[in-house]
């Protein structure tokens, strides 16, 4: 039982040889030999800067709020100055809600104006640009054999010669 399992195992591997009997190689005069280039794009990233001026303000003098809070209390002590009841307690709110505003208006007259000074910040983007290159791909071939010429693709440099596989099978 064993043997003939064996058998049957070594059975493709005769039937391979048999096949492979009809095959043979010959060195064949080479004809021509082209190089063959595939262009390749390399994406290359590049930090581009510069320098851009801006205005900043730059205030002048302190902000007081001396102003809005003195104009409301003298514009509720006179608002307080007229009505009655609950008519004297809308008349002081109002006089110094006007006056805090009268206040804050004239604090923002006599303040000197602000001023603008110039800034200059870096300013950075990265760019992308793309580098092509031609990288060899392999060489087109033509060869002679039996006073015919053939063509084949090859990875390296054949040379003067080229090893060709040469299968005889019987004609139906």
């Amino acid at each position: 039982m064993n043997r003939v399992i064996s058998l049957l195992c070594l059975l493709p591997l005769f039937s391979g040889l048999a096949q492979a009997g009809n095959d043979h190689f010959l060195e064949v005069p080479v004809v021509d030999v082209r190089p063959e280039y595939r262009v390749e794009r390399t994406p290359i990233e590049r930090e581009v800067c510069w320098e851009e001026d801006h205005f900043a303000r730059t205030e002048r003098g302190h902000r007081s709020r001396t102003g809005t809070v003195f104009g409301a209390i003298i514009g509720g002590v006179i608002g307080n100055q007229f009505g009655n009841g609950n008519g004297r307690r809308a008349a002081t709110v109002a006089g110094a809600a006007l006056g805090g505003s009268i206040g804050r208006d004239i604090d923002r007259q006599n303040r000197p104006p602000d001023a603008y000074r110039r800034v200059t910040r870096e300013q950075c983007r990265i760019e992308r640009d793309y580098q092509d290159a031609s990288i060899n791909d392999g060489f087109r071939v033509t060869y002679e054999y039996a006073g015919r010429l053939y063509h084949a693709r090859t990875q390296h440099h054949p040379g003067d010669t080229l090893r060709i596989r040469v299968a005889v099978t019987p004609a139906e």
